[in-house]
């Protein structure tokens, strides 16, 4: 029996947590050992035997964090981590993060790793692993089923929702809303389905063509100058944060923003004397609301369609390397810009 070697990651979240004293708190290498053991003693067996293959674990932990103190620094020493284990030893890879910062998280992988050639698959958890209601395992399982079944490129992230198990693009999730367990698509853009034993690829991605023009991004430097990423709300107070490398403006559903006020133009007048560009994110093609042709003309650039954390991680990384952010952004890369693939 052949054996494929997968190296698993652990970065901490819940996935990797326990309660104690009343808080759930980084378990350690308790917790990395009851998620390994847990598969070995459950599903090992079953899905060497339906592969074919013997599976090898390797592990790495460069970092333990709850996934809400993520920062740039931990996003580089994942990557570093990553790239020093040396790809090219496996077939696969899987890390272990957070629920809070999945979004942000992925994306970062998915843009650091997009022209990877074996899958890198992020896993999370909706409970620690002791909880009975926890997805963990689950999740851990549909990320090995996507690497046992060779063939697919590129950064994913597994998560099982109760009501369908869903292969993500890292790039294209959404933020988790408050008081939900849910990961979500851009669209419902999903790569794939976990089935039993398969992973069924949606038949709009079969089709698709290898993406143009990409660019390569790294997390290196995060450390440095920070975009602004702003939401809006009723009343909302525009600012141009000193020393910000750009601003990324999320949505409401609609893709609109209060932009009516003198508030809203001296604010992109600020930016424009700052040398600071202003994006906005979320907002839909075809037929849009009057709002959007006010903020085109105060000069904020209108994103295509793509996850906002996404596009904050991916303006985040593109200014570290220097490049030009117009550019960058409007570049597709690990299928993040849904308009251009569907």
């Amino acid at each position: 029996m052949r054996e494929v070697r997968i190296l698993v990651v652990f970065t901490g979240g819940t996935i990797g947590s326990a309660p104690e004293s009343g808080a759930i708190r980084p378990a350690g290498e308790k917790a990395r050992k009851l998620l390994l053991t847990h598969f070995a003693e459950e599903r090992q067996k079953a899905c060497e035997e339906y592969f074919g293959r013997r599976i090898s674990f390797d592990t790495a932990c460069p970092y333990e964090i709850l996934s809400e103190n993520l920062s740039g620094e931990h996003l580089e020493k994942l990557e570093e981590c990553i790239r020093e284990k040396g790809v090219e030893n496996y077939e696969g890879i899987v890390v272990t993060t957070g629920t809070d910062t999945l979004a942000y998280s992925s994306a970062a992988m998915g843009y650091a790793f997009a022209d990877l050639q074996i899958p890198v698959v992020m896993v999370s958890a909706n409970y620690p692993l002791s909880d009975k209601r926890s997805n963990g395992f689950s999740n851990f399982e549909g990320a090995l089923l996507l690497i046992l079944s060779g063939g697919h490129k590129g950064v994913f992230c597994s998560y099982d929702n109760g009501d369908g198990h869903f292969i993500h693009y890292a790039t294209r999730l959404l933020p988790q809303m408050n008081y939900s367990h849910r990961v979500e698509s851009v669209m419902g853009k999903i790569y794939g389905r976990v089935e039993g034993m398969t992973v069924r690829v949606e038949k709009e991605v079969l089709g698709m063509e290898k993406e143009p023009g990409t660019v390569r991004l790294s997390c290196k430097n995060l450390s440095g100058k920070k975009p602004a990423f702003i939401r809006p709300y009723p009343g909302i107070v525009y600012t141009v944060p000193k020393g910000c490398c750009g601003i990324l403006l999320d949505t409401y559903h609609s893709g609109t923003l209060p932009a009516l006020g003198d508030d809203f133009q001296n604010f992109m007048k600020e930016a424009k004397k700052q040398n600071v560009l202003v994006f906005a994110a979320g907002v839909p093609e075809g037929l849009v609301y009057e709002t959007v042709d006010r903020m085109k003309e105060a000069g904020m650039i209108v994103l295509p369609a793509a996850s906002p954390a996404a596009m904050y991680m991916k303006l985040w990384m593109a200014a570290e390397t220097g490049m030009d952010l117009r550019q960058a952004l409007f570049c597709p890369i690990g299928h993040d810009l849904v308009s251009v693939m569907f």
